[in-house]
């Protein structure tokens, strides 16, 4: 995994918007399987936002 910089915080907001359209999208068709991945996968992303304020 590449060091993340502060510069990559409005590509990882991107990716948390794509991923909530995918739910969205899983939860309509039925598909629940899907939904808990992409939202651990959500709760990875935020952390590791946190983690860059931090050093900021």
């Amino acid at each position: 995994m590449r060091l993340m910089k502060i510069e990559d915080i409005p590509r990882l907001g991107k990716k948390i918007n794509q991923l909530k359209k995918r739910i969205v999208r899983a939860e309509t068709n039925g598909n629940y399987e899907k939904v808990e991945f992409r939202k651990m996968r959500i709760k990875k992303i935020k952390d590791m936002i946190n983690e860059l304020m931090k050093k900021k």
